[in-house]
């Protein structure tokens, strides 16, 4: 068959590596893509540990799965993220690069793999390597804003090394030395507008999220970590007096860290008594955004909140941080309304703006759901990513091998 314009009749097929061992966005970004690439004539191939969350969701899609085993302790330095480095565990990482390259470069030859598709942070300069020695392209999908020092050189070598690499914000991809950020091609998530649309509150749901399902509720819906932010959330909203004293806190997300988990928990009892529950994962996210007031998100680092654009595609007002790329999904005042970074006392000021001001929840929900609607959908996504994919199978990546520059205009909209 042939699909489009110089595509080859047989169906192109992407490796994609990923080591995530749950369901955050870059997995969940993965998921949504996949059955879009597929209807645009790739087969996608998952390379990840065969019991992680998202290799048992791609396998229950009914897509392909093969096993690549990754180590869970990645760290290069001791005493946490900001404790000295090692030289040791340096060593180490660079040969587990090592071997991980020539295990992705293996698979990839065994496969008969037309391009690589690298998505976690750790699996960027493996991937990238492996590629080289498979002679096969490789495009990078950059999720994260890049921390400074030793990550971030990695990250840039990663990025000189892949023929093409995706930034899912400009602000993730102003992260990068000019060098690198040269390479970089923007493609900022999407949503699907039509499984989450604007819609009547469910009261089951609300009475589940609040123990007065009567009281305005705000909404926080992320991992529980540290960037997160979800102490500032619960101070903003303990703070809130007058007719919103009686405001409702409900907290969806998981956490991979116990010990953080169970400090929320004891800080949102002492400052919100019964007006907080904190719900765990859910699936049920339109219906839980449709049912709440306000999504509150109270980051210190974004790549591009994909929360954010789900609560704008339900017509959810939203309130944030204007960290990393979530600035450039919220425009103040117009599609969501932004707080001075870290400042809780203004974040506390703009929740009580939305919950008070029925015709600016009203407002910022319906130019929210345009926004989504006009230039933040998943078939957008997918077609800017086919372009480059397209591009990457049928412009020569598997004879000469030296780094083809990619530009943004070659494959933005």
């Amino acid at each position: 068959m042939t699909i489009g314009r110089n595509r080859p009749a047989a169906r192109p097929r992407v490796l994609v590596v990923e080591d995530g061992d749950g369901l955050w966005g870059a997995q969940r970004y993965l998921l949504r893509l996949a059955p879009l690439l597929e209807a645009r004539g790739f087969e996608q191939v998952l390379a990840a540990p065969g019991e992680s969350a998202v290799a048992r969701s791609w396998r229950a899609q009914g897509r392909r799965h093969v096993d690549f085993p990754v180590a869970a302790d990645r760290r290069v330095r001791r005493q946490g993220d900001h404790g000295p480095f090692s030289p040791l565990l340096v060593l180490r990482e660079l040969a587990r690069t090592a071997a991980n390259a020539r295990r992705v470069a293996r698979l990839a030859s065994a496969m008969g793999t037309d391009v690589l598709h690298a998505n976690g942070h750790w699996t960027h300069l493996e991937v990238a390597l492996g590629a080289r020695l498979a002679g096969r392209p490789v495009v990078l999908h950059l999720h994260e804003l890049t921390l400074p020092g030793v990550a971030g050189r990695l990250r840039a070598a990663a990025v000189r090394t892949a023929d093409a690499s995706v930034a899912v914000s400009n602000a993730v991809a102003g992260c990068l030395p000019e060098r690198a950020r040269s390479r970089v091609v923007v493609i900022h998530n999407g949503v699907d507008p039509v499984a989450l649309s604007p819609g009547p509150a469910d009261p089951a749901v609300r009475r589940e999220l609040a123990t007065d399902p009567s009281a305005p509720l705000v909404l926080a819906m992320c991992r529980l970590v540290p960037g997160k932010g979800v102490d500032q959330i619960i101070r903003a909203v303990a703070g809130l007096g007058g007719e919103l004293g009686r405001t409702q806190l409900a907290v969806v997300g998981g956490s991979p860290d116990r010990g953080l988990a169970e400090h929320l928990r004891a800080l949102g009892t002492e400052l919100l008594g019964a007006r907080i529950r904190f719900l765990g994962p859910r699936q049920d996210i339109t219906a839980v955004l449709r049912s709440v007031d306000v999504l509150v998100q109270a980051s210190s680092r974004e790549g591009l909140p994909l929360a954010v654009l789900e609560a704008q595609a339900c017509g959810t007002p939203v309130v944030a941080y204007p960290a990393g790329g979530t600035s450039e999904i919220i425009r103040d005042g117009e599609t969501g309304l932004l707080a001075r970074q870290g400042d809780v006392a203004h974040l506390g000021v703009c929740i009580g703006e939305v919950l008070a001001d029925a015709d600016l929840r009203a407002n910022l929900a319906r130019k929210g759901r345009i926004q989504v609607a006009d230039g933040f959908t998943l078939d957008q996504q997918a077609d800017r990513l086919v372009r480059m994919l397209d591009e990457l199978v049928t412009g020569g990546g598997s004879g000469a091998r030296s780094p083809r520059p990619v530009t943004r205009h070659r494959f933005g909209p």
